[in-house]
């Protein structure tokens, strides 16, 4: 699929550049969706209809939560810094902390700092049924240096899709924030492929069985499922922009 994919991307370079109005539609449409994907899947109840009326209008939805709002607000608001700083910003520690700030500025129901590091271990129950222990808050900054290493070493060898996909899975498997690390790594895996010429992978709610089915995959070193679930989300996204009117 990887090969189809990037025959895909040419047939989008060689059409740019797009009209600015297509390009607006565009952009907003995977603004919109990656926000309430992104979202839904950590449990925010706003549907796609509410999500866009609140990020059009800038007017609040009756019987959803400030919490709810802000994260609304807040991953819009870590998309257009993605955007702003893709061309002059790659993948470090102090990224992930001011993306994780982003995700979390003005919410006060919480007992951590935006931006830092988690200070006590987290778990999570697996689709197996199973406990599955992240690093422990110990080793975070250690883990997250070998990440960081990790990256530079293969982005230049790794397909982007097969690059984003991984990195997306070693950050959720660290854990290394409180709250928040889905977002966090779906946006950076995102970083990832908008840098190199594709469009954002959006993981759908509807998916999300198979999304996390794919993580645990990986965590038995079994990548491949959740490589191919990002590169048919980025197909699904290349072939939208294709059938836009020229």
């Amino acid at each position: 699929m990887l090969e189809q994919i990037d025959e895909l991307r040419k047939e989008v370079d060689n059409r740019r550049p797009l009209k600015p109005e297509l390009m607006n539609i565009i952009s907003q449409r995977f603004r919109e969706e990656w926000t309430y994907h992104s979202n839904a899947i950590e449990g925010n109840t706003f549907t796609y209809k509410e999500t866009a009326f609140f990020l059009r209008a800038g007017l609040t939805v009756i019987g959803k939560s400030l919490r709810e709002h802000l994260e609304i607000v807040n991953h819009a608001e870590a998309i257009d810094y993605l955007q702003e700083v893709i061309n002059v910003r790659d993948l470090t520690e102090r990224f992930f902390k001011d993306i994780h700030a982003i995700l979390f500025q003005g919410v006060r129901d919480i007992k951590f700092s935006p931006g830092d590091y988690k200070k006590e271990d987290n778990h999570a129950l697996t689709i197996t049924g199973k406990i599955h222990q992240y690093t422990p808050a110990i080793h975070v900054s250690t883990e997250m240096e070998n990440l960081i290493r990790w990256y530079d070493n293969e982005k230049e060898k790794l397909h982007p899709i097969q690059l984003a996909a991984i990195l997306h899975h070693k950050l959720v498997a660290i854990h290394p924030f409180t709250d928040g690390n889905g977002r966090v790594s779906r946006l950076a895996m995102n970083l990832i492929l908008m840098k190199n010429g594709f469009p954002p992978a959006i993981i759908r709610n509807e998916n999300r069985e198979e999304y996390y089915t794919a993580l645990d995959q990986a965590d038995h070193g079994d990548f491949q499922p959740i490589i191919d679930l990002v590169a048919l989300e980025v197909k699904n996204n290349l072939d939208l922009i294709l059938c836009q009117p020229k």
